[in-house]
């Protein structure tokens, strides 16, 4: 019993960790300042820049 609700509560926190993200990109809040696209920003959105 004990497994079921340990297995329900990392269900619940793992769906508002993604329903949080999703909602966060759909309303352009991403960790990248070049808005998901770093082709254009010459890479210096990711974490080994070239």
């Amino acid at each position: 019993m004990a497994t079921w609700i340990v297995g329900g509560v990392l269900v619940l926190i793992v769906g508002a960790i993604v329903w949080k993200m999703v909602k966060d990109r759909r309303q352009g809040k991403t960790a990248c300042s070049c808005g998901g696209d770093c082709a254009h920003c010459h890479g210096s959105c990711s974490p080994n820049p070239k």
